[in-house]
């Protein structure tokens, strides 16, 4: 897997990107790590995702970045820093990072990416035996599957492995990137969520109103943190099929935890029955 960070470059540098590269946009061989108005890079996002891609087996990485002479920390000690990390994590690994003078040279972006050519290859497992141990690893900074989700997912008769694993890199890549987006850029963000969406064929929607969860027990609710007594409830849920046969009906029930930056994922794959069920 080899991966392209292009981060600190002007909007007409990703504006050419979007149209003549937005292949490797969408696939994300192509990384877009955005600045904020203030001219410091997101290097929350940016460490985010390249530990993500550093768990997922990625053997090549390119930085292409630019920062004004202001900037200059950014780069040592908090991006240095954050890629020797990563080569902490995987002896495989090769990074290099090349800086540029101008911050809105597409040609030279697009130069750099081409010769590199980057590709993004995600084996995903077929069975769900090692879902758990598959989250911690690839997506452990940005999901979090509670426990009583991994014993829910031992039980699932859900016909398709594939569909729960891709699921799960939704809630991790695009919808994680629109919730820790600032608001003046969660659009973008939001329509890369729905086009994710309708490639899957799934659905984002509220689970069940917080009057009628209380109706039902505790089905809704998991004890957050985990080993506290703590209760959450799981107000959204990613879905696809109306058929409750448990092989083509597909849930996924969560919440979104504003202090660890985490989608906490609490039941999987089956739907929670309600009274009205």
């Amino acid at each position: 897997m080899k991966i392209v960070y292009v981060a600190g470059f002007f909007s007409p540098v990703l504006r050419e990107l979007r149209a003549r590269m937005k292949k490797r946009l969408d696939e994300r061989s192509v990384v877009w790590i955005p600045e904020f108005s203030n001219g410091d890079l997101d290097t929350h996002r940016f460490m985010g995702d390249f530990f993500d891609v550093v768990a997922r087996g990625a053997t090549h990485v390119l930085v292409l970045l630019f920062l004004f002479r202001a900037k200059e920390y950014l780069l040592d000690p908090v991006l240095n820093f954050i890629i020797d990390e990563g080569r902490k994590r995987s002896q495989n690994l090769d990074v290099r990072v090349e800086r540029h003078k101008s911050a809105r040279d597409a040609k030279w972006v697009i130069d750099q990416i081409e010769q590199f050519n980057p590709s993004v290859e995600i084996p995903l497992p077929s069975e769900l035996d090692g879902l758990e141990e598959w989250v911690s690893e690839r997506h452990g900074g940005k999901v979090l599957l509670h426990p009583r989700a991994v014993n829910a997912a031992k039980k699932s008769k859900y016909a398709d492995n594939h569909l729960i694993y891709r699921a799960i890199d939704l809630l991790a890549v695009e919808y994680w990137e629109m919730k820790t987006t600032p608001s003046e850029g969660s659009k973008e963000y939001r329509q890369r969520l729905d086009a994710r969406l309708q490639e899957l064929g799934l659905e984002l929607a509220a689970s069940i109103s917080l009057s009628r969860a209380g109706e039902e027990g505790d089905d809704y609710f998991v004890k957050y943190p985990v080993g506290t007594e703590s209760n959450r409830m799981l107000d959204t849920h990613l879905k696809k099929g109306s058929d409750r046969d448990e092989r083509f009906c597909l849930r996924i029930y969560f919440f979104w935890d504003e202090d660890s930056r985490k989608v906490v994922i609490g039941w999987l794959p089956s739907h929670l029955e309600t009274r009205a069920t």
